[in-house]
């Protein structure tokens, strides 16, 4: 089941933005969620994002972090992600620089998909070779393309 492909659009890919500080990074792609999901509250959903981080990291190692939370501002579970190159510094508990971000939220109600994203995701980036395919994508929808063949 392509549970993660059906909800990342090629629209919120971001490949090497300007932005270097986590957080305009974080809030870039809460910008793109609301331009193309139609998000009311970006305001509250980055407000969420944020409070979530200030729990524990939510950097996974291996240069990857996947930003998320619940939020009354989604009424499904949306994605967004980045690819930096250079990789940046977010503090990762193990030291390492950051280069795929997925900034991922979702309502309350869907806890569960929630959590199957998540999982999902998680697996799928402790692979090398989706994470350099990502790393050398060319294009958003190449980006999405391996996505899409790893999402079944």
């Amino acid at each position: 089941m392509a549970i993660m492909s059906s909800r990342l659009l090629q629209e919120c890919v971001l490949l090497d933005p300007q932005e270097q500080e986590k957080e305009l990074i974080y809030r870039r792609l809460v910008d793109l969620l609301a331009e193309t999901h139609g998000i009311a509250d970006p305001d509250q959903l980055f407000a969420d994002i944020m409070k979530r981080e200030t729990l524990s990291s939510t950097c996974l190692g291996v240069g990857c972090a996947v930003p998320h939370a619940h939020s009354y501002a989604v009424d499904t579970t949306v994605i967004a992600a980045a690819r930096l190159d250079p990789p940046r510094d977010f503090q990762a508990p193990d030291g390492e620089p950051v280069s795929l971000v997925f900034l991922m939220a979702g309502p309350d109600a869907n806890a569960g998909i929630h959590i199957k994203v998540l999982s999902k995701l998680a697996r799928l980036l402790h692979d090398q070779s989706f994470r350099e395919g990502l790393k050398h994508a060319d294009s958003r929808e190449a980006f999405c393309r391996i996505i899409s063949d790893r999402d079944r």
